[in-house]
């Protein structure tokens, strides 16, 4: 596999996991939001697997690094490091929505 080839393949793994776990995030919002706090975590859980499966391909791209095998850097790289902290970032904050929402449903304030 070329070089450019590599890049790609690590890219679409970035865009295609980090993608998902966003997609999951924003559905846990929208289901806290509804009241529905039981799919909202179920959703948490399925982006965190995603965003496991988008690490995992950052990781061995890191590690390839250091061994001392390059790799390519192209717009496509860049546009998966960031759909890769958007992921990151939408889980963490649907988590945090998502206790916002149980705070007020239960009507318990801290």
């Amino acid at each position: 596999m070329s070089s450019n080839d590599q890049t790609e393949a690590v890219s679409f793994g970035l865009i295609l996991h980090s993608g998902n776990a966003r997609s999951h995030g924003m559905e846990a919002i929208a289901a806290a939001k509804n009241g529905d706090l039981e799919t909202a975590k179920q959703c948490i859980e399925m982006g965190k697997k995603e965003l496991l499966n988008a690490q995992k391909v950052h990781a061995n791209m890191i590690q390839n690094e250091a061994s001392g095998n390059k790799t390519e850097l192209s717009l496509l790289l860049m546009h998966g490091e960031d759909h890769f902290m958007m992921g990151q970032l939408t889980i963490d904050l649907a988590n945090e929505l998502i206790e916002v929402y149980q705070k007020f449903e239960s009507g318990v304030e801290k």
